[in-house]
């Protein structure tokens, strides 16, 4: 919110919130207390919210000297926490009441400012974005098979428009969740806080295409906006941009500021590949990414010059690899040859830095770069979740950066609420900082809202492993094995927990399957290394991680935070590895 844009009304109901929590007894007495929140509300309210940040704080609220560095001083990380404490205690009290809230979310010394009634009734806060849905177009072809273009063409106008500032618009995974419940406005309203939902349709016949597209009020289940599209196929890009503006038009939102919300069209014949190869890369299993790989490449056959099927030939490449479906010295140099030749061609591709980060870290362990590729991802496009999921769960979290991670996660949450891969990296937060029962409670929450996710329970299994529930663990593990498959990960944890267990005869039946796996496909170092450590057999265990690093297992980045490994903490020939991986 800034003072230069906002009514005087406003401006003064703020500060006149802001002057009555500063006067409440639980901060009358802190001067400190009062100073901080004082700064950083003024600040905010004046336009300069950006530049609240931590050293900032230290010198100007917490009369630190200019050399102050935060990493050794947390007084300002001490005392936001302290704050967000306390203005939860004062509106959970007497400040139930209050018009305005005041809150500090995780990872940031920004207030948030929003109106409570506006909050209520679902639409923006003060100083936040609108909530948009974009739930998946329906494919009315004539011809089956077409659903690919629907979805390609949801997910591109989820990408469009998370471009646009003042709007937060939820990501395609919890979209895709959504799929056949237009009517449910109310759910959707309730369940995501959406304002709006934008919903339509795509036809194709031959060279022409149909695009049907509404903007609906979640309150009322009003068009605010509709209109038809019929256009030959190569137009879509077109129609992509207007349905962007037209929305921009309708809310008076900002368009970014080079004004320009849709990508570089490049070939349709291109682009139709790609959106297949999209289509198959979500899909997952191996066949899929496969074929996905085909479609990708022959997007890049047909325009040489397309970054979107760089990006997405890199992708592929890095969960084949991701799943041990590859072998990491075929598949990651090949990625991240994609994804450098996907910035090359659009520097301003956020999904191309993305891409290029997580190999950079995983693989590269040039961390330092990894995370100032995701940040330039992120800066390219607040809204891309993926970005701020990769970087907690990839970057920040095997640094041991767990706060940072979980507050990148929060932020990943808040534009994909539905997703189950974000929400089991909180719970797998929870392993990697010792607090297990928190653990099993949040996969547990996870196999409530998505029973169908097997990560949710061979999760939960590890979690009870650690626990030194070995029976419960056994149990969850093999019920996240009959859904996956002989993942050799699952397979692995299996065999640590019956060596744990005391079956140790079991246990080396798992790794006679893993070896045997092996003989025609590529298995994780790490898969071997696990089994190995519940049988207590460190030197085996450390044999196969150092084997691991001749090939660049990502599955290593785990080391220096996962709690399977502290037996090996305190060797000299682990401590050798994290050296390797540039872990200091």
């Amino acid at each position: 919110m800034s003072q230069s844009t906002q009514p005087a009304l406003i401006y003064s109901a703020v500060q006149e919130q802001l002057e009555k929590i500063l006067a409440h007894r639980l901060f009358c007495r802190s001067a400190r207390m009062v100073r901080f929140l004082r700064f950083t509300v003024d600040h905010a309210l004046s336009g300069h919210a950006d530049d609240l940040k931590e050293y900032v704080i230290g010198v100007e609220v917490f009369d630190r000297s200019a050399d102050y560095d935060p990493r050794v001083d947390p007084i300002v990380r001490v005392e936001a926490r302290r704050l967000r404490s306390k203005l939860k205690s004062y509106y959970e009290s007497d400040g139930a009441s209050d018009p305005l809230i005041i809150e500090f979310p995780s990872g940031s010394y920004a207030p948030r400012i929003a109106d409570r009634r506006t909050v209520a009734a679902g639409a923006a806060p003060a100083t936040g974005a609108i909530t948009v849905v974009v739930l998946p177009f329906g494919d009315l072809s004539l011809k089956p098979g077409n659903e690919y273009f629907s979805d390609g063409l949801t997910e591109e106008l989820i990408h469009v428009l998370t471009k646009v500032a003042g709007l937060r618009v939820v990501a395609w995974t919890t979209a895709s969740r959504l799929r056949d419940r237009q009517q449910d406005l109310a759910a959707i309203r309730e369940q995501l806080n959406a304002a709006f939902v934008l919903t339509g349709s795509a036809r194709i016949a031959g060279p022409s295409l149909r695009v049907r597209a509404q903007l609906i009020d979640t309150s009322t289940g009003v068009y605010q906006w509709s209109e038809t599209f019929d256009r030959r196929i190569h137009d879509v890009f077109a129609i992509q941009e207007e349905i962007a503006r037209a929305i921009v038009r309708t809310l008076r939102l900002q368009l970014t500021p080079a004004g320009a919300i849709a990508r570089s069209p490049g070939a349709i014949n291109s682009y139709d590949h790609y959106l297949k190869g999209r289509y198959y890369w979500h899909r997952r299993t191996r066949e899929d990414l496969e074929r996905s790989l085909e479609y990708f490449r022959a997007a890049i056959e047909i325009d040489p010059q397309s970054s979107l099927a760089y990006t997405g030939l890199a992708d592929a490449y890095t969960l084949l690899v991701d799943y041990g479906l590859a072998h990491p010295a075929e598949g990651m140099p090949k990625a991240r040859e994609a994804a450098a030749r996907a910035i090359a061609i659009d520097p301003h591709s956020a999904e191309a830095h993305t891409s290029l980060a997580l190999i950079r870290g995983v693989y590269d362990w040039e961390w330092e770069d990894c995370e100032s590729l995701y940040r330039r991802a992120i800066e390219l496009n607040p809204g891309y979740a993926t970005a701020h999921h990769w970087l907690a769960i990839d970057c920040h979290a095997p640094l041991g950066r767990s706060k940072e991670a979980a507050a990148g996660l929060e932020t990943a949450l808040q534009l994909d609420p539905l997703s189950s891969i974000i929400r089991e990296g909180f719970a797998y937060l929870k392993v990697q900082t010792r607090d297990y029962d928190g653990a099993v409670e949040g996969y547990r929450q996870l196999i409530v809202s998505d029973p169908d996710f097997y990560k949710g329970y061979t999760g939960l299994g590890r979690a009870y492993a650690q626990k030194g529930d070995y029976l419960e663990a056994l149990r969850m593990l093999d019920q996240g094995r009959s859904m996956a498959g002989d993942i050799p990960n699952i397979l692995a944890a299996m065999g640590q927990v019956y060596g744990l267990g005391g079956e140790p005869d079991r246990a080396r039946q798992m790794l006679e399957k893993l070896d045997r796996m092996a003989s025609t496909g590529y298995i994780p170092s790490t898969a071997f290394a696990v089994a190995h450590l519940g049988l207590g057999e460190y030197e085996p265990a450390l044999d196969w991680l150092e084997r691991g690093l001749l090939v660049r297992d990502p599955a290593l980045c785990s080391l220096k935070v996962h709690p399977v490994y502290d037996p090996l903490r305190g060797h000299p020939r682990f401590a050798k590895l994290l050296a390797a991986l540039n872990f200091t």
